[in-house]
């Protein structure tokens, strides 16, 4: 438990605003998508069953997403053989604008013979990785599913016909991660009647009245029923909203309507908070009713204490599907944990996107970054599973005492330094330490405390990746000011 004089950290905040580091740029056709309305608090908690679903997505705390479709055999190089010049590769179609006849003949080349799900599980697990979150249907309507209402997916449309799903879901089973489902339910490229279908996917329907409940009834809300019988999902990640025709609110009684499919049909799934509102970049009215955690924006990372728990959808590069263009950029091990902890210190999760190659390969360059993350984690996993975030307010109201990542687990707190980094200085710390080590290598840390101040001196020889550094206080809670 944490105890603050100041102010009381609980795990719902009715207070607004915080700031984000985000380094992927959007895709202009993504940004209507997001709410245009001014928000100032959330006005609904979550359902009373939210704090039985989260407890394994709250200790968990660290997971890999995967975006892979059909659009993953192009790598972002556009049918002219030139780089796709939008941020994201699995906007394919959208990008290049394409139509759906076009676009869809890409499931034809997909065949990824050299898929492996039990490989792809144990190389997450091998991570620290704790749960898996993969694209059953992006925003192409493509499926990565034995679906009974499309044969838009990859037993009937490809020559692969496998059950990716059914595959990692039983992977996992056997490894014990949890497997959760990203699910476009406004968008489908495929469908016509769905929300914000781009004009190039159907010209010669232009002017064609639009029947939305064609596509909830027919496609939408009957696969996610069958991903929580068939597939057992763990979890569904909704993205992108649906609005009302004004394009400014999110139309809360369609996202109640899978909402209620996935209560019914698998109560213990957690749901993120794109089922009801665009990528969050502030807490402001948020409706929690329909949800169980905040999704952050794309590759967002916190800076302080979240108003609630979160997760960050972040990625091992600035895509999220398999990019192969001559600029793609993939962030070390050591920014991976650096962003890691600023996401777990403010009460979040921290959810790493990996986009595999077409042929069913999860890249080179990818997973040699995870044998160094999940090494740190072998080491400092007691920093991350099952901790709550840093104790300290955040700087948005107005008290800030440090932007050092911590977190805490009973009355030890847990300070991600950076590497080669010789001293830390805790301001605002009233607890009575008692001692201090190295996590890693329980090497003792010399420490000094004085009123409301705290300098921590690491040992000279430790060079090591982010080393952490335990703080063990006197008592059963932590006190800040």
């Amino acid at each position: 438990m944490i105890v603050s004089k100041a102010l009381c950290i609980s795990t719902l905040l009715l207070a607004g605003g915080f700031s984000f580091e985000a380094l992927a740029q959007v895709p202009r056709v993504d940004e209507m998508l997001k709410p245009k309305q001014s928000f100032d608090r959330i006005v609904s908690p979550s359902q009373p069953e939210t704090a039985d679903r989260m407890q394994w997505f709250r200790e968990a705390k660290f997971g890999m997403m995967i975006h892979w479709g059909i659009y993953s055999t192009r790598g972002g190089i556009s049918p002219d053989g030139s780089p796709q010049k939008a941020k994201y590769t699995e906007w394919y179609q959208s990008a290049n604008k394409l139509s759906y006849a076009e676009y869809s003949k890409l499931a034809t080349a997909f065949n990824p013979v050299e898929f492996d799900a039990e490989d792809w599980v144990r190389i997450a697990k091998d991570a620290g990785m704790k749960y898996i979150t993969i694209t059953s249907k992006h925003h192409d309507g493509f499926c990565l599913f034995d679906s009974a209402h499309t044969e838009y997916d990859i037993m009937d449309a490809t020559p692969f016909k496998r059950d990716v799903l059914m595959e990692l879901r039983e992977a996992c089973d056997k490894e014990g991660l949890k497997l959760c489902f990203y699910y476009s339910h406004a968008q489908d490229w495929e469908q016509y009647d769905a929300w914000h279908t781009p004009r190039s996917a159907f010209p010669e329907k232009r002017g064609t009245p639009q029947d939305h409940e064609k596509y909830l009834s027919g496609k939408a809300l009957p696969q996610v029923e069958e991903l929580c019988t068939r597939y057992r999902a763990d979890g569904f990640w909704f993205d992108t909203p649906w609005f009302n025709q004004e394009r400014k609110i999110p139309n809360l009684s369609i996202s109640k309507r899978f909402s209620e499919v996935v209560r019914k049909h698998r109560p213990s799934a957690v749901i993120n908070s794109r089922i009801s509102y665009g990528a969050i970049a502030g807490t402001k009215n948020l409706d929690a009713s329909l949800f169980d955690y905040l999704s952050l924006k794309d590759q967002g990372i916190p800076s302080g204490k979240l108003p609630l728990y979160a997760e960050s959808p972040d990625s091992i590069h600035h895509s999220y599907g398999y990019d192969t263009r001559p600029d793609v950029h993939y962030r070390s091990a050591e920014e991976l944990v650096g962003r890691m902890a600023r996401v777990i210190a403010g009460d979040g999760n921290y959810l790493l996107n990996i986009g595999p190659t077409g042929e069913g390969n999860l890249p080179a360059q990818a997973v040699n970054e995870l044998k160094v993350v999940g090494e740190w984690m072998k080491k400092n996993g007691a920093a991350v599973y099952g901790t709550e975030g840093t104790p300290f307010s955040h700087p948005a109201r107005g008290n800030r005492k440090t932007s050092i990542p911590m977190t805490t687990k009973g009355n030890r707190l847990y300070v991600f330094c950076e590497t080669g980094q010789d001293s830390v200085t805790l301001p605002g710390l009233e607890s009575t330490v008692v001692k201090a080590w190295v996590l890693a290598s329980s090497k003792t840390v010399d420490f000094k405390q004085t009123k409301g101040r705290l300098v921590l001196q690491l040992p000279a020889d430790d060079d090591s990746l982010m080393p952490v550094i335990v703080v063990e206080c006197d008592g059963n809670t932590i006190v800040v000011d």
